[in-house]
């Protein structure tokens, strides 16, 4: 049985001020890859997965979603992708500061209005169970450590049961062992829902456990 094609990149540029950061890269993601994406820094491995996830735009190629080109979308179009289709975890959490855990990871459901509050808690509880955050999901993010914070974002980018789940550098301010946790927890994740897993990395130890790795180096995959 063949596997659904979840994003196609096809012949991508990307100039920013007259370099070209990304130089004809083709790439293409079926349901449940998981996927680790190296190189050195300036490479461009990080551009490369903001256009994938619609936040930035080629200069040229195209970008096809679920077999739907979507290389001139509009940006309330791919909004709406991230909110139903499409997960991000960055290093960074963007969680917002006067909210409680429970209260930044229902923000998709709630801004999408797909399913209740009721339904996203009753998908998430054996993840929350599993991540140990059962007890901590009511304080704010600044009584939380940064691994923790982390484990919220992951069940915010979880919370809709997304196709693609994008990560860029979602170990970068965590130390060893807490690294090792949360890769863990994505790649078991991803396989548990079927999501197809990006994760972009510089960490060794982190890319130990991908079996497909993706090399950019230079602009070119």
């Amino acid at each position: 049985m063949s596997k659904e094609i979840i994003l196609q990149l096809k012949g991508i540029h990307k100039k920013f001020s007259h370099e070209d950061v990304l130089k004809g890269v083709n790439l293409t993601l079926f349901e449940g890859d998981r996927v680790v994406l190296q190189g050195a820094s300036g490479s461009g491995k990080s551009t490369l997965l903001h256009l994938m996830a619609g936040l930035d735009e080629p200069s040229t190629g195209e970008i096809y979603f679920l077999g739907k080109n979507l290389t001139h979308a509009s940006d309330d179009y791919w909004a709406k992708l991230r909110n139903e289709k499409i997960g991000l975890i960055f290093q960074f959490h963007f969680l917002l500061s006067t909210m409680s855990g429970w209260n930044n990871i229902l923000l998709p459901s709630r801004i999408g209005g797909r399913k209740s509050v009721k339904e996203v808690k009753t998908f998430l509880s054996p993840f929350i169970e599993e991540l140990e955050m059962g007890h901590l999901l009511d304080k704010k993010p600044h009584e939380l450590s940064g691994g923790q914070q982390q484990r919220v974002s992951l069940l915010r980018a979880i919370s809709l049961s997304p196709k693609l789940l994008l990560c860029d550098e979602p170990t970068g301010g965590l130390d060893s062992l807490q690294s090792q946790k949360v890769t863990k927890l994505l790649l078991g994740l991803a396989e548990k829902l079927g999501i197809t897993l990006v994760v972009v990395t510089h960490d060794e130890q982190v890319a130990s456990h991908f079996s497909k790795r993706i090399l950019i180096k230079d602009g070119i995959v």
